[in-house]
């Protein structure tokens, strides 16, 4: 850079502090710092599957970002599934259950890996695969945006086996 333009810059930039002051710049420098840097990051981090039966599998949900999320919510859509001779196509639920309140920085929880469907303990679905939209909050000082990730989700039977696979979109 040639020294007149960074005189420019010097000049500017000590007229801007003294009008702003230096508190609120930085204020805002640490604002859009945390809101760009260390915003919340939910992602499925693996699947627990707790017994042999593919219905009381878990979705071990971690926020991988540096900053807490609030008020995690899920919402599932294109949910097509068959029990027994029962078969239920293209359904859909928002704002399922009771949100999570606080999921803080490389915090996990688990959820259903079939939401909100109530079956006996025991039951074994033949095929499942549905939309995943996870929502929760940023909050920062005076500000709060809704954030979310969405993950196809899908359960792949063979024999006794079954693994659930999940891609993120």
């Amino acid at each position: 850079m040639s020294p007149e333009i960074i005189d420019q810059l010097l000049g500017y930039g000590s007229i801007a502090l003294q009008v702003f002051g230096a508190t609120s710049i930085l204020g805002i420098i640490g604002f859009l710092t945390a809101y760009y840097a260390f915003p919340p990051n939910i992602t499925i981090e693996e699947v627990k599957d707790k017994t042999k039966n593919n219905f009381e599998s878990r979705l071990v949900v971690k926020n991988i970002g540096k900053i807490p999320a609030f008020n995690i919510i899920l919402d599932f859509s294109k949910m097509n599934f068959t029990v027994g001779g029962i078969s239920m196509s293209d359904c859909n639920s928002t704002d399922c259950g009771i949100p999570i309140t606080k999921l803080a920085a490389g915090e996990t929880t688990e959820i259903p890996a079939l939401p909100h469907i109530g079956m006996p303990a025991g039951t074994n679905v033949n095929t499942c695969d549905y939309i995943l939209k996870i929502k929760y909050e940023l909050r920062l000082p005076f500000y709060k945006t809704i954030m979310d990730k969405i993950w196809h989700i899908e359960l792949r039977n063979s024999g006794d086996e079954f693994v659930w696979q999940v891609a993120m979109r």
